[in-house]
């Protein structure tokens, strides 16, 4: 099960790759705790043995509007067709960029960033979600409340990595103040 509180990890099987980036589609817009157990409930519900998550999904390609509704994943025909074109799109997950996955259907900004910043030690992006936002906010930089336009998102994102102190990672300093702001 996906540990919001712990989800960086920069050494993942392909399998697990896959898995984190289900989550960070199907939480967009609903809280990490809950989507952690829908999931998984999920996963539970139609892995086979030494079946990885993409391969589940596409044998329940027909049924997945159903199975996300069911386990309580909000957007489930939204979300249903991201995941639809994300598992035959074959995209390597462990080399591709965020805008190879931003090519995939309901797979934006936020989302691609989210899942690149904590599986690669290396990415110099910034997933701009409500907490780092509000966190913009309050150190008096002029932030929406929800995710910004495009352009908006590039320049946020650049002020945010700025502030990443010297010697954390951008998945570090993200995580310190998802978990500072979640408990607000």
């Amino acid at each position: 099960m996906i540990d919001p509180t712990k989800i960086t990890n920069y050494n993942q099987s392909v399998s697990e790759l896959e898995e984190v980036l289900v989550f960070w589609v199907c939480v967009a817009g609903k809280q990490a705790k809950i989507i952690s157990k829908a999931l998984d409930n999920l996963l539970n519900e139609i892995q086979q043995k030494k079946e990885s998550p993409f391969e589940a999904l596409k044998r329940n390609e027909r049924r997945l509007p159903y199975l996300l509704k069911k386990n309580g994943v909000g957007c489930y025909n939204q979300k249903a067709r991201t995941l639809r074109e994300l598992v035959n799109s074959k995209i390597d997950l462990k080399s591709c960029g965020h805008e190879d996955l931003e090519k995939i259907f309901g797979i934006g900004m936020k989302t691609s960033r989210c899942f690149l910043i904590h599986s690669r030690y290396d990415a110099k992006v910034a997933g701009l979600d409500v907490h780092i936002l509000k966190f913009l906010r309050d150190n008096g930089i002029d932030s929406p409340k929800g995710t910004p336009t495009r352009k908006k998102y590039l320049e946020l994102e650049q002020v945010f990595l700025n502030l990443v102190p010297d010697g954390k990672s951008v998945a570090e300093f993200d995580l310190e103040i998802w978990n500072k702001y979640s408990l607000k």
